[in-house]
């Protein structure tokens, strides 16, 4: 009886062990889980809704237009993401890219010159006063051809494509489509 009471105290002081064992491999397992998913959410992008009164479009000869930039162009940087927007007024989304001093032989393309640089504007969407719109190119933005302002409020994801890492975000998905 003695004898048993040895082999049963000793299959339970292992069986002790071995419960612990899992127990302490599980929780570290658990808390490296934890903490890679936090190290993930920390590289998400976190949106922020931003809202924006309308400003004189600084390209030549459009000084009477307004715009609300979305994403600034940023030297040799392009962007790819969707704007999730909502205008007081109806305006056009246009995206565009810098030219890197490319001669323009085609006469039928549009060419902003801002300062020194030259960009090509691509019409997104015209006349709407909400939507969703992906886009890529140097940045993308809001544009009247009216010089009335207006009031914007918009969400954009963008993720560069060269020349920096990590993306840009600005804005939690809009509560535009009540």
């Amino acid at each position: 009886m003695l004898k048993q009471q040895k082999t049963l105290n000793k299959i339970l002081l292992v069986a002790g062990i071995f419960a612990l064992l899992v127990i302490g491999i599980t929780t570290t397992i658990g808390n490296i889980l934890i903490s890679n998913n936090k190290i993930q959410a920390q590289k998400q992008p976190q949106l922020i809704e931003k809202t924006q009164l309308s400003i004189p479009h600084n390209a030549k000869g459009h000084a009477s237009h307004q715009i609300v930039n979305f994403q600034n162009s940023s030297d040799g940087i392009s962007y790819k993401g969707t704007v999730f927007f909502n205008s007081s007024k109806p305006i056009d989304i246009i995206s565009y890219t810098e030219t890197k001093g490319q001669q323009n032989t085609n006469t039928t393309v549009k060419i902003w010159e801002v300062g020194d640089k030259k960009f090509i504007p691509k019409t997104l969407l015209k006349n709407a006063t909400k939507g969703i719109v992906d886009f890529d190119g140097s940045g993308v933005l809001a544009h009247s051809t009216q010089s009335v302002p207006y009031r914007v409020t918009f969400t954009i994801n963008a993720t560069s494509l060269n020349g920096a890492e990590g993306s840009i975000s600005l804005g939690p998905l809009l509560k535009i489509f009540k």
